[in-house]
């Protein structure tokens, strides 16, 4: 971009009596692994983001007057104090006979009624996710005459490069996860002059009833070479969180600084170093300023040794994974250009894989002292979309979907993590709510694990499938590391306790099969029943089927619990039947009269699809093509929307397409997630165009990588969904199930090539692409049609297999 020019600006600076800071590199070009930006953002949405799992920057980018918003994992604003679940488990008879008699719409006003004689006082949100501060920095304004902004994925660093009448100076800022800091550096060739400080995020008049109501006090003050920002909240409760703190230590080197007021005064210096460390405060009378000041201390007074400890850590996480669609010319493109020319229709492989490598770093960035939510770990607003929570009926199931394959288990802990702690809320939600025992996940959390939401029209407090979805990660983590360890410790206890609702909950018809009542397909109601409160929701019973399943076979792989195995054996045979409807496509309530409505963003309804192929589906081609014929219909919706709203259900339908092998309709939803959801700094959105959201940042490489490989414990299919203008290409680093590591698979027209490693010693079946067979590496069987391959992996020993075409 530009290079000559820059080669000879950089060349004339070289040979004048003051080398740039930086005169063996251009400073304009942009990462390899990464992306550059021609234009400031223009509202924090499209910021460069950098995070380490704890905190998060979003650096705006502009030249003399930079606002840098700063965000940590905990900062769940204590706006309204958590309340135990309510006694809907006293009204459940009420409600079942109400749905039973069609009264939906009557059904699911009971819980808000119970709720309001509870004192709830009306409907309550999670607790919102807000920012902590900015960071203003700013410099003695002149003419830009170059400008340039730029993330780089392998490093974390996001940085802002420009050419002034005083010089060319750069900004650069990342998230260290292993010194737990921010960090700031801003060089030139040129004198810095300015000023920099702390600030509020701004507040917008709409928003200060709610900020009068719970934020305290701010304190920001400047003083020697510190800053601080503490801030205290008024509302508090056993446990809640009590304000914040964050310490910013100033180093400048040449020239001379002072602090006047809050703010923080540089003259004439050649660098200016800024290391920030933002803790949550469950104490706020015992502050920990002195500890953060110790901790920041302790860090060298040198960028490019913290940008290198960093590196390690962060940058082995990213490119654990990596996918080569060939590139082209479209890498090159400023993201500006590169989102012009997607919506314009046309989207290079080079594109895909910018935006593969960008929805990567944006959750490895987002994930580590929680799973990342609505938001990831970024934000702008005191008052986010949706409290910018956890949103367990689909939105953070898609957000970490990408992280077992991706061979980043470790930072599946975090969402183990969160779920874990809030064990006791969920016991009591399950007992409270439905009369059981067990757990009840709801279906939104932030800073507590209650369910506070209570609806007439979405009347998610009705939904029973949060725990057993939950579960499903739990088991499918064992089924990717192989940790028994985990197994037993973590995943069984957890699942025995979700499937332990249902042994209370679930009550038999009067034909001996279990109806589901209350039951909910998430934010869906059927064509002819007005109401979302419904029965017998097909996701339901698939949810609580492959728990079952789940929990039979780890309580086999454990040897333990026989007795109980036999109890959820009973119970698999009193699941409701999958039906079809008069179209042949797959019911999504399984009760006489409800009808498909297929004019909706979520497809619920084809649950056992999403991760692997359920064994109901698998042996049953009428239920196959039901499915199939589902997402014909919904296809139909989205292309009168051309994709639409609520980017996770297209992402959870490309799961469903990859899975069943459809490789033109796959290609389709890619097309659609790869042209309307990304902003400028590369961060995505929940609509086209709008409300910045990580969902798509997990989903979008979780689509890909299921295109190129499907798994399950002992089979493998290459290529299964691969979309016809990926004609050549390559990814290494995926992690499958069973533990088997594909260490690289290469594919073109007329060749395909994999490298497969296991831990253990296995025997796996491997389905060949389409149209090819096996010229070496394995042993072929069955017939030519079945295209598999019989592959023994011995431990630890690298297996090479070739395909060729027919």
């Amino acid at each position: 971009m530009h290079q000559k020019p820059v080669l000879l600006f950089f060349l004339l600076l070289f040979l004048g009596s003051k080398p740039p800071a930086f005169a063996q590199e251009d400073p304009y070009k942009a990462p390899k692994k990464g992306f550059a930006s021609w234009l400031p953002a223009p509202s924090w949405e499209h910021a460069l983001l950098s995070g380490n799992g704890a905190m998060g920057a979003m650096v705006i980018g502009n030249p003399h007057d930079e606002t840098i918003i700063l965000n940590q994992a905990q900062l769940y604003l204590p706006a309204t104090e958590p309340k135990p679940p309510i006694d809907q488990a006293s009204r459940l008879d009420e409600i079942r006979s109400l749905i039973l008699q069609g009264k939906g719409e009557e059904a699911a006003k009971i819980p808000v009624e119970q709720s309001l004689k509870e004192g709830y006082g009306g409907h309550l949100w999670s607790n919102p996710y807000v920012p902590a501060f900015d960071v203003r920095l700013q410099l003695e304004p002149s003419n830009v005459q170059k400008y340039v902004r730029t993330v780089n994925f392998e490093t974390g660093e996001a940085k802002v490069t420009w050419t002034d009448q005083n010089g060319t100076f750069q900004r650069s800022v990342f998230v260290s996860r292993p010194d737990s800091a921010v960090v700031i550096s801003l060089k030139g060739s040129g004198k810095i002059n300015g000023q920099l400080s702390f600030a509020r995020r701004p507040v917008e008049w709409q928003q200060w009833e709610q900020m009068n109501k719970t934020v305290e006090s701010v304190h920001i003050a400047a003083q020697g070479n510190w800053l601080t920002y503490r801030s205290a909240y008024k509302k508090r409760w056993p446990g809640s969180l009590q304000g914040y703190e964050g310490m910013g230590r100033v180093e400048v080197k040449g020239g001379s600084s002072r602090t006047e007021g809050g703010e923080f005064l540089v003259q004439n210096a050649d660098e200016v170093l800024i290391f920030i460390k933002i803790n949550a405060s469950y104490d706020y009378a015992t502050s920990q300023v002195e500890q953060i000041k110790q901790h920041l201390s302790g860090l060298p007074a040198d960028y490019q040794t913290l940008v290198n400890r960093h590196q390690k850590v962060h940058g082995d996480l990213f490119n654990r994974v990596q996918l080569d669609l060939g590139g082209g010319a479209e890498a090159n493109l400023y993201t500006e250009a590169l989102n012009l020319k997607t919506k314009s229709g046309h989207v290079a492989p080079a594109i895909i894989e910018k935006q593969f490598d960008a929805a990567r770093y944006n959750i490895i960035s987002a994930t580590g002292i929680h799973p990342p939510n609505l938001q990831g770990i970024w934000g702008g607003s005191w008052t986010p979309p949706w409290s910018s929570d956890y949103t367990h009926d689909g939105n953070v199931e898609v957000a970490i979907s990408a992280l077992l394959t991706s061979r980043v288990p470790e930072l599946m802990l975090a969402y183990f993590d969160y779920h874990d702690k809030r064990l006791p809320f969920y016991r009591d939600n399950a007992k409270k709510m439905f009369g059981t025992r067990g757990i009840h996940v709801p279906s939104h959390t932030s800073s507590h694990g209650w369910d506070n939401h209570f609806d007439p029209i979405w009347c998610l407090s009705l939904w029973t499938g949060g725990a057993g979805w939950t579960s499903s990660f739990y088991h499918d983590y064992w089924l990717h590391t192989g940790d028994k360890k985990f197994l037993k410790e973590r995943a069984y206890p957890f699942m025995k306790e979700a499937a332990r609702f249902y042994e209370d909950f679930l009550k038999e018809g009067k034909d001996g099969k279990y109806v589901f009542n209350p039951s909910y397909s998430p934010e869906n109601n059927p064509a002819n029943f007005k109401s979302q409160a419904s029965i017998n929701a097909t996701m339901d019973v698939m949810i609580a089927k492959q728990l079952l399943r789940n929990c039979i076979a780890a309580a086999q792989e454990l040897k333990t619990d026989k007795s109980q195995v036999k109890v959820w054996q009973q119970m698999l045979t009193k699941m409701p039947a999958y039906e079809l409807d008069e179209a042949g496509a797959l019911k999504e309530w399984l009760w006489p009269g409800l009808q498909n409505n297929h004019q909706h963003r979520h497809l619920s309804h084809l649950y056992s699809l999403y991760d692997q192929v359920d064994p109901d589906f698998k042996n049953n081609p009428q239920l196959l093509a039901g499915a199939r014929k589902v997402i014909e219909e919904k296809m139909k919706f989205r292309y009168k929307e051309n994709g639409g709203e609520m980017v996770f259900g297209l992402a959870q339908m490309a799961f469903v397409t990859a899975n069943l092998e459809d490789a033109s309709t796959t290609a389709q939803l890619i097309d659609w997630l790869a042209r309307y959801y990304w902003t400028n700094g590369l961060g995505t959105y929940h609509n086209p165009g709008s409300l910045f959201n990580m969902d798509l940042s997990g989903g979008y490489p979780s689509v890909i990588m299921r295109a190129l490989v499907y798994s399950e414990p002992g089979l493998v299919k290459l290529l299964p969904a691969l979309p016809e203008a990926w004609a050549t290409g390559s990814i290494t680093g995926l992690l499958l199930r069973g533990g088997v590591e594909v260490q690289k698979l290469t594919w073109g027209r007329q060749e395909v090539s994999v490298v497969l490693k296991a831990p253990r010693k296995q025997e796996i079946t491997l389905q060949a692409p389409r149209h090819m067979h096996l010229v070496s590496g394995g042993k072929s069987s069955g017939t030519p049609a079945a295209r598999t391959t019989q592959v023994s992996l011995p431990a630890g020993k690298e297996v090479r297999l070739v395909f060729r075409a027919d």
